[in-house]
């Protein structure tokens, strides 16, 4: 008979107080003993469902305000040029109406067609910079997560020292750098 509690959250297997029977034998396990590992799928679907979470989840408070900054100002552009796009767009619309007064009439149709085709632009590469900013925030959110149990101790090391080798096909010495990296 085994019995066991468990749960899985985002990737992270949590046991709880358990008692399991193995051919007679009886083991407790408590929640203290299980070491929770730092997953990085949570921190992606954290980072999915809310810009930033993942990042609060890696405990990498100081991007947050570079995230939500990002694809706030780049929102609130492509919303600003949207206006000023359809702005334009009724101005070049109401000049080729002859049934509707002209609110431009110094400007040419070229300049009003170049204005609404610029804001468009703007418009566009707003909404394509939030995106890159979110789906960004999402594969930062991994690799720290990823990266939480890297060893960036004292022991690892990189020697870079000038070397020379003699080159026997043209009887010179090739001159260069030699790189060591070392490890424990």
């Amino acid at each position: 008979m085994v019995a066991s509690f468990a749960t899985t959250s985002f990737g992270q297997k949590v046991i709880t107080d358990s008692t399991a029977v193995f051919e007679g034998e009886k083991k407790t396990v408590k929640q203290e003993d299980v070491e929770l590992e730092h997953s990085p799928k949570k921190a992606t679907i954290l980072s999915a469902i809310f810009p930033g979470a993942g990042q609060i989840y890696n405990k990498k408070y100081w991007k947050l305000p570079i995230i939500w900054g990002g694809i706030g100002v780049s929102l609130y552009l492509s919303q600003d040029n949207k206006n000023e796009y359809q702005f334009w767009k009724d101005q070049y619309i109401k000049r080729l109406d002859p049934n509707q007064e002209d609110d431009y009439p110094q400007a040419s149709d070229a300049s009003l067609e170049n204005q609404m085709t610029t804001y468009r632009k703007w418009m566009e590469t707003s909404y394509v910079v939030a995106g890159a900013f979110y789906i960004l925030q999402i594969l930062d959110a991994n690799v720290d997560a990823q990266l939480m149990t890297f060893d960036v101790s004292d022991d690892l090391s990189l020697n870079v020292r000038p070397d020379a080798y003699m080159n026997q096909r043209i009887q010179k010495p090739t001159y260069g750098l030699t790189l060591t990296l070392g490890f424990k």
